[in-house]
């Protein structure tokens, strides 16, 4: 779960675009079929993390765009 949130932030998103690409090039490296494919397989990240979206987020019970998440707070409230 806070990998999810991780993943989520403005760091996440970067690092999945810079990964994205990453594979991207290697795919074009590789060349031939393995190639191709990862070069398809490679805009799912660059993708999702462009526009905010996470996949992964409904299987945990989260809303699909990245910027709806819950955002954890680092002091806890102890009024209640």
């Amino acid at each position: 779960m806070k990998f999810l949130l991780f993943m989520n932030t403005s760091v996440g998103r970067v690092i999945r675009v810079a990964m994205g690409i990453a594979v991207f090039v290697a795919g074009a490296l590789v060349g031939g079929g393995l190639g191709t494919g990862l070069m398809v397989f490679a805009f799912l990240p660059v993708l999702t993390g462009v526009t905010g979206v996470c996949p992964l987020n409904p299987l945990t019970g989260q809303p699909l765009r990245a910027c709806a998440t819950k955002k954890t707070s680092a002091t806890t409230d102890l009024s209640a």
